[in-house]
C-alpha cells in the first residue's frame, strides 16, 4: 500500500476528534441532537483549519444508519462510504473548476430527486466564493427553498466575494485559526502514534510556520520527517525552514544593551555568515523583544518553548522599558522599509544603527533619595486664603510712597504674596505697608500682603522695634480686578463669606481649620432685613436671591444705585448687556418680592458702571484664588526640587487651586 501523508491519515473522522473550533462543533452538536437542523450551513475561515472535514463529518451524522446524531458509529455503509469518499448522496463540487451557470443547472436539476442510498442527498460546494454571478442567481431560490431531503454544505475563503443574498440563506460558522501552541499538541500527539522522535523546540519551529493551519503544520512534520532522515530535529527544522538561529539574535540584543557599536557590528558578521533573510532576522528581533516587553511586565507569563526562558529573563532586567518599547517600533519601521534599501544586509544594519542613535542618552536619572516633605513648621509658605469676619469696614490710609508705586507698576500676572510677619511688634512696626490691604465689611477673605523691598519703612517713636525683620520678600502685585473707578465707595468692593461664595458658584479653598463651622448651605444664608438694606450689601443680597438662567448674565452686573421706597434703581453696564430684554425687570422684582415678602419694584438703567458688581466680584476672588495657588506651587521645595531635577518649568495656566468638594 502507498504512503499515505499525515494530514490525510489523521484527518478527523468525529466530532471528538476535532482539534479546536469549539464554538462550531458546540451549536452542531446541539443541533443534532436536539433535531434542529438548517437547510443550509457555511463554513468559513483561512486554509487547512477543518472547513471540509466539519462538513463531512455533519454528512456523516446525517445519513448514519443508526439514526441522526452528533457521534455517528463509523461502522455502517454509510459512514464507511463517506470516509472513503464514494458515497453517491454526497456530492462535493469544486466551484473553482465548475464557475459556469451551465454547471450550476445541470447540478441543481438533480435536486428534486430524492437520496438513493442514504437519509438526505448533501451539496457540498467548496470554494463557493469561485462561482460566477449567474450561477449564485440560479443558486439563489433553491438554496432558500430546497426540498426536505436536500442539505447544503458550503465552504468558502473569502466570505467577502459571496452576495448578501447567499449570506442571509445560510447558517454561518467562522472557524479560527490555530495558535501554535495547540498545534504542538497535536503534533506530539501524531508524532507519538507514529514512533517518530522529535524535538519539541522543533514542533514549535513548525507550529510559528504553520501560521495558525493544522493541515499545513501537518504537511511540514512530513517535510520535516523526511529531511531529518525519520525525526524531526531542530537544527534541521531550522535549516528546513531557513529561520534564523536564535542565538544569533541574541547576541544582536546583547550588543545593543551594551550600546557599543563595535560589538554590534560584529554581531551582524557573525548572522550574515549564515545567508539569512534579513526580514526575517528583524521578525526574530522583533519577536523577541515582545518577549521581553512581556518578561517586564508579567515575569511569569514567558514560557520556555523555545529554551530560552533565562535570556529573555536576563535581557529583561538589562533593557529599560522604553529602551525596549524604542527599539520594537524602530524594527517594526525598518522592516517595512527593508525592501526599499539598495542591500538588504546595509537596511539591517542602518536599523540596528538606528536603535542606537535614537536610544536616550544623557537623562537626568530619577531621584532616588526620597523627597522633603512640606512642612508648615519647616517653610516660609504663606498661610491659606483664611475666610474671617469683621463686623465694622475699618479703611486706613495707604501711604502714599507706596501708592505711588503700586500706580507705577505694570500689569502682569496675580501672585499671592509670602507670609507676613505674625508678631505685635512686627505689625506695629510694619503698620504702613499693611494698611494696603484693607479690611472689609462682613464677611471678606483676608490675605496678609507682604511688605515692599525697596520702600523705606518708617517707624513710629512710640512703638520701638523689639522682633527682627524678616528677610526681604518680592514686590507684591495687587490681583487684576474688573475696571473699576477710584471714586468707588470703599465697602462696594469686598470679599464673601462661604455662604455667599457657594450661592455665586465660587469655593473656598480647602485649607480652613477644623475648629471652623461646616459651610452652610446656599438656602442657609443669613437674611437681610429691608429696613437694613442699603446699596452697600447689595452683593450681600445678590449671593441670596438664587439667580439663575440668562437672568443671571444681567443681574450679575447690575449695580443698586439707590433705593427710593419701593423703588429700588439698577444700572447695568453696557458692555453686559447683549442678553437684557425688558422682561428681566419683572423677574428681578419677583425675586425681591419673594426675598422680602414685601412689593418691590425693580428698575434697570443702561449705563457705565464705576463700581464692583458681584460678577467682577467673583472675577477677583477667583483671580486670588488662582494666585495664591500659584504661590504656593512656587515656594514649595518639592515642586522646585522636581523642577530643578529635571530642568522643568512650572506651566502656570495649569495652576487650579485645591478646592472643597
Amino acid at each position: 500500500m502507498s504512503y499515505q501523508v499525515l494530514a490525510r491519515k489523521w484527518r478527523p473522522r468525529t466530532f471528538r476528534e476535532l482539534v479546536g473550533q469549539q464554538h462550531v462543533l458546540q451549536a452542531l452538536v446541539n443541533a443534532l441532537d436536539h433535531n434542529r437542523l438548517h437547510h443550509a450551513y457555511l463554513f468559513t475561515g483561512t486554509r487547512g483549519v477543518g472547513k471540509t472535514t466539519i462538513a463531512r463529518i455533519l454528512a456523516k451524522c446525517l445519513n448514519c444508519e443508526s439514526g441522526v446524531s452528533s457521534e455517528p458509529c463509523g461502522q455502517c455503509g454509510a459512514c464507511m462510504e463517506i470516509s472513503e469518499g464514494r458515497f453517491v448522496d454526497l456530492i462535493e463540487v469544486d466551484a473553482a473548476s465548475r464557475t459556469k451557470v451551465e454547471d450550476t443547472r445541470e447540478l441543481l436539476e438533480n435536486v428534486q430527486y430524492a437520496p438513493t442510498r442514504g437519509r438526505y442527498k448533501v451539496y457540498l460546494i467548496d470554494e463557493v466564493h469561485m462561482l460566477s454571478s449567474h450561477s449564485f442567481n440560479a443558486l439563489l431560490k433553491t438554496l432558500e427553498e430546497p426540498p426536505p431531503h436536500v442539505k447544503f454544505l458550503l465552504a468558502t475563503t473569502d466570505p467577502q466575494k459571496l452576495p448578501v443574498t447567499i449570506l442571509s440563506r445560510c447558517l454561518q460558522f467562522h472557524l479560527k485559526n490555530m495558535d501554535p501552541e495547540r498545534i504542538v499538541g497535536h503534533l506530539k500527539y501524531v508524532l507519538e502514534q507514529e514512533m517518530v522522535p522529535f524535538e519539541e523546540s522543533a514542533l514549535w519551529q513548525l507550529g510559528r510556520a504553520a501560521d495558525g493551519s493544522m493541515r499545513d503544520a501537518m504537511s511540514l512534520a512530513d517535510q520535516a520527517i523526511a529531511f531529518g532522515g525519520g525525526k524531526v530535529a531542530e537544527s534541521e527544522v531550522r535549516a528546513m525552514l531557513g529561520t534564523i538561529d536564535q542565538n544569533l539574535v541574541y547576541r544582536v540584543l546583547e550588543a545593543l544593551v551594551s550600546g557599543q557599536g563595535e560589538a554590534v557590528m560584529k554581531a551582524v558578521d557573525e548572522l550574515s555568515e549564515h545567508a539569512p533573510d534579513y526580514s526575517g532576522a528583524l521578525a526574530e528581533l522583533l519577536s523577541a523583544l515582545h518577549r521581553i516587553a512581556i518578561a517586564q511586565a508579567l515575569p511569569e507569563a514567558v514560557d520556555n518553548s523555545r529554551g530560552d526562558r533565562q535570556q529573555i529573563l536576563t535581557l529583561a532586567q538589562q533593557l529599560p522599558a522604553e529602551d525596549v518599547q524604542l527599539f520594537y517600533q524602530t524594527a517594526l519601521m525598518g522592516r517595512r522599509d527593508l525592501p526599499m534599501s539598495p542591500d538588504l544586509r546595509a537596511g539591517f544594519e542602518m536599523v540596528l544603527l538606528r536603535m542606537m542613535a535614537f536610544r536616550p542618552q544623557g537623562v537626568h536619572s530619577v531621584p532616588t533619595q526620597p523627597l522633603p516633605q512640606s512642612s508648615p513648621s519647616s517653610q516660609t509658605a504663606p498661610e491659606p486664603i483664611q475666610l474671617s469676619e469683621s463686623a465694622e469696614p475699618a479703611v486706613e490710609p495707604e501711604s502714599p510712597s507706596f501708592q505711588n508705586e503700586q500706580e507705577a507698576q505694570p500689569e502682569r500676572e496675580p501672585a499671592p504674596a509670602p507670609v507676613a510677619p505674625t508678631t505685635e511688634n512686627s505689625q506695629a512696626a510694619h503698620q504702613p505697608q499693611q494698611a494696603s490691604v484693607v479690611q472689609q465689611p462682613e464677611p471678606q477673605l483676608v490675605r496678609n500682603e507682604p511688605q515692599p523691598v525697596n520702600e523705606p519703612q518708617p517707624v513710629e517713636q512710640s512703638q520701638p522695634l523689639t522682633a527682627p525683620e524678616p528677610a526681604p520678600e518680592p514686590q507684591p502685585v495687587q490681583s487684576p480686578e474688573p475696571p473699576v473707578a477710584q471714586t468707588a465707595e470703599p465697602n462696594q468692593k469686598r470679599g464673601l463669606s462661604p455662604e455667599e461664595m457657594s450661592a455665586m458658584g465660587l469655593q473656598p479653598a480647602r485649607q480652613v481649620t477644623a475648629a471652623e463651622k461646616p459651610e452652610p448651605k446656599p438656602n442657609e444664608l443669613k437674611k437681610i432685613p429691608l429696613a437694613a438694606m442699603t446699596p452697600e450689601r447689595w452683593i450681600e443680597l445678590y449671593a441670596g436671591l438664587g439667580v439663575g438662567g440668562v437672568l443671571q448674565s444681567t443681574v450679575s452686573n447690575c449695580l443698586l444705585q439707590h433705593i427710593d421706597g419701593d423703588q429700588w434703581y439698577f444700572l447695568l453696564d453696557h458692555n453686559h448687556s447683549t442678553l437684557y430684554d425688558e422682561g428681566h425687570q419683572g423677574r428681578l422684582s419677583e425675586l425681591l418680592v419673594q426675598y422680602f415678602g414685601q412689593p418691590i419694584t425693580a428698575v434697570i438703567e443702561l449705563g457705565t458702571v464705576t463700581a464692583e458688581t458681584p460678577a467682577a466680584c467673583a472675577i477677583r476672588i477667583r483671580q486670588e484664588q488662582h494666585a495664591y495657588a500659584l504661590h504656593a506651587m512656587n515656594t514649595d521645595p518639592v515642586v522646585q526640587q522636581l523642577l530643578q531635577q529635571f530642568e522643568g518649568v512650572l506651566d502656570e495656566e495649569s495652576v487650579r487651586p485645591i478646592l472643597d468638594e
